[in-house]
């Protein structure tokens, strides 16, 4: 009878040691399948938004000099802009349970601020010029907060 007490004990240890690893490892790989989705989708936002002030800071630094930008280097810019903005635009709409409550209020603002109209083309390029700048700001400074990387103990 002491056997069969034995073994029902040594296998409730398996059992619960089996299960508790089943549990942690579970919880690690969720962790970091989610952890690797937040990266890709900071990293393609701070990509798109690199490109869009770009494009507006050349814009500015064209219309402060007072000189024009010729027309196969505008083609590049716009390629710029074309890709950028609707990448940016879409992460607004979707980025919410991705992105941390600043970030999804600064893409907000950015999107908010293209749907202005100013009297001149100037205002236009240097509100957005500083938006985009500012969305940058927070997307960096945010990622670097959400993105850093856990204790992996319990």
């Amino acid at each position: 009878m002491d056997v069969f007490i034995e073994i029902a004990k040594l296998t409730m240890v398996g059992l619960i040691a089996g299960l508790f690893s089943s549990f942690v490892a579970n919880r690690d790989f969720r962790y970091k399948k989610w952890w690797e989705l937040r990266v890709s989708a900071y990293q393609a936002l701070i990509e798109s938004l690199s490109d869009l002030v770009h494009y507006y800071d050349k814009h500015y630094s064209a219309e402060i000099e007072n000189r024009e930008i010729n027309e196969e280097y505008e083609k590049k810019l716009g390629l710029f802009w074309e890709e950028a903005y609707p990448k940016v635009r879409k992460a607004a709409d979707t980025g919410a349970f991705l992105f941390s409550p600043e970030v999804n209020q600064a893409l907000e603002s950015l999107i908010k601020n293209g749907r202005v109209r100013y009297t001149t083309y100037f205002e236009d390029l240097d509100n957005s010029l500083a938006e985009a700048k500012k969305c940058l700001a927070i997307v960096v400074a945010s990622s670097k907060r959400d993105l850093k990387i856990k204790s992996p103990w319990l």
